[in-house]
């Protein structure tokens, strides 16, 4: 089977900052990866490149088979295959929960009004938030916006979920809820990249966690192995200095 996703001698740099330097990733139909690692070691980077939010220095990324990074690339068109979730809600605030679903299908898709609420009232009743769709997002609990933001994303029907810290502002209960959609999301079989510190979130749905540190790869395997048994000693110190409390 051909992966999803294939990142060939990825590098990033702003100004004379190298963020990533050679990334050689790829990403299978159904897989949950896992991106770990310590502030600034280029984890939310490699993410926004994966759908062109930042644009690689050099190298290559290819999604379902189609070369973002070449020239003249249907840009739009190859990201509605790509949802992501950000540690900010980034919800519009003027309008509805309802309303910021229905937006994509209908302005990007072209669905007519009744098609995306329909739609998108079936994706708040998947995540749990359907009582509040009339509500602004201001009227609700972070977990809450950040389940309509997930909604939302998945409002473009994508073949890929990207997660950046999605939980990491919310306090230990809200975090719950939103792990909990994501569970059921992996469960389904959505691919998805995550970055995330939730090590028991990773643990337990993660098909593979990829350590990165100085923006490079620096250890990857399976979860439960990588963060209990780490070969490297970077990977070690990192887990002893955050306090996991892995055995």
């Amino acid at each position: 089977m051909n992966p999803v996703i294939v990142i060939s001698a990825l590098t990033k740099r702003f100004g004379q900052t190298h963020v990533l330097r050679g990334i050689d990733l790829s990403v299978a139909s159904g897989e949950v990866l896992v991106v770990i690692g310590p502030s600034g070691s280029g984890k939310s980077t490699l993410l926004r490149c994966m759908n062109l939010l930042e644009r690689p220095s050099t190298g290559t990324v290819t999604i379902l088979g189609k070369e973002l990074t070449a020239k003249g690339v249907d840009l739009p068109d190859l990201r509605r295959n790509v949802g992501m979730v950000f540690q900010s809600f980034n919800l519009f605030p003027h309008m509805t929960v309802l309303q910021n679903v229905m937006e994509g299908p209908r302005t990007v898709l072209k669905m007519s009004d009744n098609d995306a609420r329909d739609r998108a009232m079936s994706l708040l009743q998947k995540v749990g938030v359907e009582a509040h769709a009339d509500k602004k997002p201001n009227k609700i609990s972070g977990g809450q916006q950040q389940r309509v933001a997930i909604a939302r994303a998945l409002a473009m029907e994508p073949q890929v979920m990207l997660f950046d810290e999605p939980t990491s502002s919310l306090d230990p209960e809200l975090r719950a809820e939103v792990l909990d959609v994501m569970r059921n999301l992996a469960s389904e079989g959505m691919t998805m990249v995550t970055v995330t510190h939730e090590m028991e979130f990773a643990r337990g749905v993660a098909d593979r966690i990829i350590f990165l540190d100085e923006g490079q790869i620096v250890e990857e395997g399976e979860p439960n192995a990588t963060l209990t048994k780490p070969t490297t000693e970077r990977l070690r110190s990192f887990i002893q200095t955050v306090r996991w409390g892995l055995q």
